[in-house]
């Protein structure tokens, strides 16, 4: 499974849960992978392991929402083996979990500096090697909060929703230019972000017990599943652009099963 040999792809939040499964994904169909995240030995376990089963990792400590680390990022990822043809924009932060009216503005504002600030500045630090090449994938992980409202999940929901638009208006931008980009929202799924809002009470955030549901009903999905359509939309042949795709939706899934093995 080679489909990525020769590309080399950036992915944020790639220490844990969906950022880990994509990059391990990712580097099996033979993408040479950048991890980035603010957790070094984390980073270190996603590198090793992706060395073990014979693929190409790099590490790269960043706090994507700081404009001169994300930078640093992309230098590094073209000092080691060139230019990144993929982006997938997986970091995030989903507290703060509380009503507006008693949240911590520097946490809501932290909030909206890494979900939009750090989708922003890694797209616009990739974008320029893409551009010139006259190729490129940028995939947002996104989620459905960008498009139901949640009580408690105010900062959350607007950081979603606003990188689903992000992605929509720079499609328009890129349309012709061989470089697209998507939204992807992969549903529930077994991390520890799900962990994190289950842990909430219902009288912060009020959905709480509806998570709490769904693990004991059985609805987390591995990371792993997900992380396929995310391969799926990275793949040269994918000429989708400026959509928001769901990992529920069964046509995705159908077409997702056709190009990309379990």
């Amino acid at each position: 499974m080679a489909e990525l040999s020769g590309h080399v792809a950036i992915v944020t939040g790639a220490g844990r849960g969906l950022g880990r499964a994509v990059s391990e994904r990712l580097a099996a169909m033979g993408a040479a992978v950048v991890l980035a995240s603010r957790n070094a030995p984390e980073l270190d376990d996603v590198a090793k392991a992706i060395k073990r089963a014979g693929g190409k990792a790099l590490a790269q400590t960043a706090d994507i929402a700081d404009e001169r680390q994300v930078q640093e990022l992309v230098l590094a990822t073209e000092r080691w083996v060139g230019p990144a043809t993929i982006l997938v924009n997986n970091a995030g932060m989903v507290d703060p979990m509380v009503p507006l009216a008693r949240s911590n503005a520097a946490l809501w504002l932290r909030s909206v500096a890494i979900n939009v600030g750090g989708t922003y500045l890694a797209t616009r630090a990739a974008l320029p090697g893409m551009l010139d090449r006259g190729y490129g994938r940028i995939v947002t992980i996104s989620s459905g909060a960008a498009n139901r409202p949640s009580a408690g999940w105010t900062a959350y929901a607007a950081g979603k929703a606003a990188v689903v638009q992000m992605m929509r208006s720079l499609a328009l931008e890129l349309d012709g230019t061989g470089v697209t980009a998507n939204a992807f929202n992969p549903g529930y799924m077994d991390t520890e972000m799900q962990e994190r809002i289950r842990r909430t009470s219902t009288a912060d955030f009020p959905r709480s017990d509806e998570y709490r549901a769904a693990e004991r009903e059985g609805k987390l999905k591995d990371p792993k599943e997900p992380a396929r359509g995310v391969a799926y939309l990275v793949l040269p042949s994918t000429q989708r652009n400026g959509e928001h795709l769901e990992w529920a939706d069964d046509a995705l899934r159908g077409e997702m099963e056709r190009t990309v093995p379990a």
